[in-house]
């Protein structure tokens, strides 16, 4: 493992989605860095109190645009185009707040959700334009994005909209954001909409009360196929149609599966086009490793300067832990599937159920076996397959300070990293990220941020390329950058005393067609204070 020299930062922290910046909120300026060098190619002074009040901090998909929220106003910064800036004031023309904001099809959009669902507004930045879609079905910022979708490749948008009790579809076309088709989709109470990542279909999820429904749609809004539940392979699903139906969906990067995991221990595979059942997943109460199962536990054990961790095979059956019982009295339930998803190459499913939140399990979904259980000593956090390599996945646990979990089949154990041992002081401070980082360099690599100071690392060698190549190495300076860092360290990792984390930061036929008169959008242009203001 291979560390970068540590960099001033703070919790708002991203790194651009193609690997090659990062951006840094810092108490009166927004810093970009070049992850090639870790030098900084532009810095912008913002105001004083945006800092302490920013709601939404995200790159566009292209990485050459940062965007900052604040109560009141949006900005946006280039990477590129230093004589770029945007501001929009009063957003939502001060009648509501902002629930919920975000970058469109492409950098110069901007989408802005008004509470209680009144409209969703996309900014066009180059044009000063507007165009206000009214009432999306989801509109606050842990939920707007599931009716709110861009068709891959093609960026048409599909949109989930709500009008006399009744559930609307609409498809956009990409540059002005006319209505192309829109319909009533055979939904009571859909939760959700999901393009496959071809772009082929388009998924509506019913409800979980109103059982298990998934309908999919061929691009331009026809009724392709209905699915109604797993098919019973025991006794004791003769009444799953009788319980809570979808809680998750995930479709694999090629668009040939889809997981859907319910409110019971199931997870069933379909295939495309043909959407049918092509395996279905039991997690099991207990676990025996066997020539195609591997099953590794974490372990902390006293040492000299504290504990230390490593995970060590499982040779003997055994029940992993399971969650605390809910209180008779508690109307806060939690059962069935809460984490899944596919890898890089759409073959390797991840899932977490409820009732045992310490372990991970991992799926081929070709051979159709259950390949590697994880059992840890905390609850699991967070679970991120590699954008581009397969098969290489990071976890992250509730408390675990500085600590990252990575597994890799080709890795001879899970590894273990503690980011403490490398951040100043040997300790993290407050609040912690770990994000993956795209890069041109065959190794993968990570960036990992506490709340004043950030670092990269990678798992290449001595003789490996990392993201970082250009960096020379120098001492401390006044933005508080320390000397690159080369631990040799394998999969077992020393904890020394860590602060604790202050939290962790996914048309048929008969179909009724909308009446045209049904008013999905309206143009304005943007001036003054009354209205979204574009600088």
């Amino acid at each position: 493992m291979r560390y970068s020299r540590t960099l001033k930062a703070s919790t708002q922290c991203l790194p651009s989605p193609d690997g090659a910046f990062l951006a840094i909120i810092l108490p009166t300026k927004l810093v970009i860095r070049s992850t090639r060098s870790l030098e900084i190619v532009r810095t912008i002074t913002i105001p004083p109190d945006l800092a302490t009040t920013i709601s939404w901090f995200l790159w566009s998909e292209d990485s050459t645009r940062v965007l900052i929220v604040s109560t009141e106003t949006i900005r946006v910064y280039s990477t590129i185009n230093l004589q770029f800036s945007a501001s929009i004031a009063n957003p939502t023309s001060g009648t509501t707040k902002i629930t919920c904001v975000s970058f469109g099809a492409t950098e110069d959009e901007i989408c802005v959700y008004s509470d209680f669902g009144l409209k969703v507004s996309i900014v066009n930045l180059s044009t000063s334009k507007t165009v206000e879609i009214p009432s999306p079905k989801f509109y606050q910022s842990v939920s707007a994005a599931k009716g709110f979708k861009y068709r891959p490749q093609t960026k048409n948008l599909a949109l989930l909209t709500r009008g006399g009790g009744k559930d609307i579809i609409s498809i956009h076309a990409r540059d002005n954001y006319e209505v192309v088709r829109s319909w009533h989709p055979e939904s009571i109470d859909a939760q959700a909409i999901s393009w496959s990542m071809d772009g082929k279909w388009l998924a509506i999820l019913e409800s979980a009360s109103q059982g298990h429904k998934i309908f999919v749609y061929t691009a331009d809004g026809h009724l392709f196929q209905t699915w109604t539940g797993p098919h019973p392979t025991s006794h004791e699903d003769m009444d799953l149609d009788l319980g809570a139906g979808i809680k998750l969906f995930d479709w694999n990067r090629t668009g040939t599966y889809a997981a859907i995991g319910d409110h019971s221990k199931r997870v069933t595979i379909l295939s495309t086009p043909s959407f049918t059942e092509t395996l279905n997943i039991q997690h099991t109460s207990g676990v025996s490793p066997n020539e195609t199962l591997q099953i590794w536990q974490e372990q902390i054990t006293p040492s000299p300067s504290g504990f230390t961790r490593e995970f060590t095979p499982v040779t003997q059956p055994l029940h992993p832990p399971t969650s605390s019982p809910t209180p008779i009295n508690s109307t806060d339930s939690k059962t069935g599937v809460n984490m899944m998803s596919f890898d890089h190459s759409g073959t390797i499913l991840a899932t977490r159920i409820e009732d045992l939140p310490t372990t991970l399990w991992l799926w081929d979904i070709h051979t159709k076996h259950l390949r590697t259980v994880m059992i840890f000593h905390s609850p699991i956090a967070k679970i991120t397959w590699h954008p581009q390599i397969d098969e290489l996945l990071m976890i992250r646990c509730e408390e675990s300070r500085g600590i990252v979990h990575l597994w890799d089949p080709s890795f001879e154990t899970p590894q273990i990293i503690n980011f403490g041992e490398q951040m100043p002081g040997g300790k993290v401070i407050g609040k912690t990220i770990a994000r993956w980082l795209n890069s041109d360099c065959a190794s993968p690599a990570m960036l990992f941020s506490d709340s004043q100071d950030c670092l990269l690392a990678s798992l290449a060698g001595d003789d490996e390329a990392v993201p970082w190549q250009d960096a020379e190495a120098k001492g401390v300076d006044i933005y508080g950058e320390s000397p690159p860092i080369v631990n040799e360290k394998g999969g077992n990792v020393t904890i020394e005393v860590l602060m604790e984390d202050d939290s962790f930061t996914r048309m048929s036929e008969g179909s009724e067609e909308v009446d045209d008169t049904f008013q999905f959008r309206k143009f304005f242009e943007t001036s003054g204070t009354s209205g979204g203001r574009v600088t």
